[in-house]
């Protein structure tokens, strides 16, 4: 592989990670009020998704370093495409419920392992001087054109789907998580197939897990002790 490849395969990967959710959030409050959920209950379901996220984001941050990026990525993947046709499918308020939790999961494991997979990678091939800045920048560029995309697309498809579905086949708000789904699954195949694991310092699980509660305590201090981040929180 080359360092050129590389950067492709980072870019793709930082696309295909961010383009389901970006497909999915247009629609996604108007799902789930067509299928009886109140605003209150709306707010709830947002609300798992924000726990479950904080709460496995530093247990799950090490996890790359235990398992491999590849492994973390592909199952972020997998939960994804579970949650999404969770949501597609769902009518009650913890089925709603459920596929948040799942999504949560799927934003905690997605993050880091990529840019840790192109930064292990280039410094493989380039060494541990290799300028890494151009392709990081590149790979959040291209986070941001996916969630562009998605939510254009993802905003636009309900209103033509009762144009070329007959009625009542699918609700047309069901389709952007659906599309979302499978542009996971897409994810998942390049994921396995064409990010080979790279070179890393390989850590215990019981090890990364008793870095949490000191990580947590550093974090709040240094919140605590910084006027500028203290007016951002």
């Amino acid at each position: 592989m080359t360092a050129r490849s590389a950067l492709r395969r980072y870019m793709l990967v930082s696309f295909l990670t961010w383009l389901p959710p970006g497909l999915m959030i247009a629609a996604m409050v108007l799902l789930m009020t067509d299928r009886g959920l109140s605003i209150v209950q709306v707010g709830l379901v947002m609300t798992v998704y924000s726990i479950v996220t904080v709460s496995l984001e530093l247990p799950t941050g090490g996890l790359a370093d235990v398992i491999g990026r590849r492994l973390v990525l592909a199952a972020s993947a997998a939960f994804t495409v579970v949650g999404l046709v969770t949501m597609s499918v769902s009518t009650t308020f913890w089925m709603f419920a459920a596929s948040s939790a799942l999504q949560g999961v799927a934003r905690a494991l997605s993050s880091g392992p990529a840019t840790a997979w192109y930064v292990d990678t280039l410094h493989g091939l380039e060494g541990r001087e290799a300028d890494l800045k151009p392709g990081l920048s590149r790979g959040g560029a291209m986070e941001s054109v996916a969630l562009c995309a998605g939510v254009l697309v993802g905003g636009a498809v309900p209103l033509v789907v009762p144009l070329v579905v007959p009625p009542g086949l699918i609700t047309p708000l069901a389709v952007p998580p659906l599309l979302g789904a499978a542009a996971a699954v897409v994810l998942l195949v390049v994921v396995v197939f064409a990010l080979p694991e790279p070179a890393h310092v390989r850590r215990s699980l019981a090890g990364v897990l008793r870095e949490v509660p000191a990580t947590v305590v550093s974090g709040v201090r240094l919140a605590a002790g910084g006027a500028v981040l203290r007016r951002l929180l």
